[in-house]
């Protein structure tokens, strides 16, 4: 019989009517695990422009949870991001009896552990008590080991996973159209002024520069829109949406744009190549995992117009040849299909079973 487990979410990341996008693939993950029986409490931030309202909201609702009658069935509590939610999350693991399990996305591990002494004592701190770090590609489980000193042995890798059958689903349901797109917030590791200068190099070139709609919001909005008037380049700039908007989005696009200065995994890709979309991205990080040039999209150096332009003219007279258009969406598909949200909740609840020590008959009625 397979396990009933008490999963509890400590997340500061969960959409909201404000920012629909913001921890979308943390709701997926708790959807997939319902989906698969399992009873998963969600102790969430409650959305509020000041971050200190934030965290008291997310402090208080831990609060809660460690207040609650103590489970019966085997629980793990999980911590998304690894930091700064895991100081929270980890008294209420302890207070439970259950294993503290820390996912990392990126920035958790990459840039908040440096931001001062006290922000790397409570990394260290903290995943250096977590019973299992969850890292969503190759490249973040060696820095996690690296940067933090978390031994192989209790690093596992699995991705946070898409909503692949949406994404799939769109691309029959969508025209295609001669358009490029770009996903993502609004900020500046996203690289969206680098694709803007792109453009501008390819009408410098007389090279044909195709119209872009540019899906999202943050604080960069309005310098990244006057960028984009000085380029001369037909930009669209339609805000954050939620995700079966985004589906129909990157369906209807030819080319998904990904020009990161720093990605962990990048999730925007794999959505692209299931929805039929051909990516171009920054061959760097998870990116360069997940796209291999001229397989199942294009790459490209981060922070480097010209070199982006070339790829985008490389990528644009693929998806213009019918055949190398439907090899590259073919190989893409093989790749997004392997990061189905339902899937990568099974392979952690694998890793749970295992933690929580129970017998291997049951582990193997989880793997599948």
């Amino acid at each position: 019989m397979k396990p009933h487990l008490r999963i509890v979410v400590v997340t500061n990341l969960w959409p909201s009517r404000r920012r629909p996008a913001w921890g979308c693939f943390v709701a997926n993950r708790v959807e997939a695990l319902r989906q698969l029986g399992h009873d998963v409490e969600v102790v969430a931030v409650e959305d509020h422009p000041s971050a200190a309202r934030r965290y008291a909201s997310l402090l208080a609702g831990v609060g809660r949870a460690a207040l609650s009658r103590r489970p019966v069935q085997p629980t793990v509590v999980e911590a998304h991001i690894a930091y700064p939610t895991g100081p929270l999350a980890w008294p209420l693991a302890v207070r439970l009896g259950a294993p503290l399990v820390l996912f990392a996305h990126g920035s958790d591990v990459l840039r908040l552990p440096d931001r001062s002494p006290v922000d790397r004592a409570l990394c260290r701190f903290v995943f250096g008590r977590a019973s299992l770090v969850v890292a969503n590609s190759t490249f973040l489980a060696g820095e996690v080991e690296r940067r933090l000193g978390v031994p192989p042995e209790r690093v596992a890798l699995v991705s946070p996973g898409i909503r692949y059958a949406d994404f799939a689903a769109a691309r029959e349901a969508v025209r295609r159209e001669d358009h490029l797109l770009f996903v993502a917030n609004l900020i500046p590791r996203k690289g969206l002024d680098v694709l803007l200068d792109a453009l501008a190099e390819l009408g410098r070139r007389s090279e044909e520069v195709p119209p872009l709609r540019v899906v999202g919001d943050g604080p960069e909005r309005a310098t990244l829109e006057e960028q984009a008037r000085r380029t001369g380049a037909r930009v669209e700039f339609v805000g954050a949406l939620p995700q079966e908007r985004v589906a129909a989005e990157m369906a209807a696009a030819e080319i998904l744009v990904v020009p990161s200065r720093e990605e962990a995994l990048g999730l925007a890709p794999l959505e692209a190549m299931a929805a039929g979309c051909v990516p171009v991205v920054s061959g760097i990080g998870g990116l360069a995992e997940s796209v291999t040039d001229g397989v199942t999209g294009f790459t490209c150096r981060p922070e480097d117009p010209g070199d982006l332009a070339d790829a985008l003219v490389r990528a644009l007279n693929a998806v213009r040849d019918a055949d190398r258009r439907a090899a590259l969406v073919r190989a893409g598909d093989e790749v997004a299909r392997q990061h189905d949200m339902v899937a990568a909740a099974e392979r952690t609840v694998h890793h749970y079973v295992s933690l929580l020590g129970l017998p291997a008959a049951t582990r193997h009625q989880v793997a599948g």
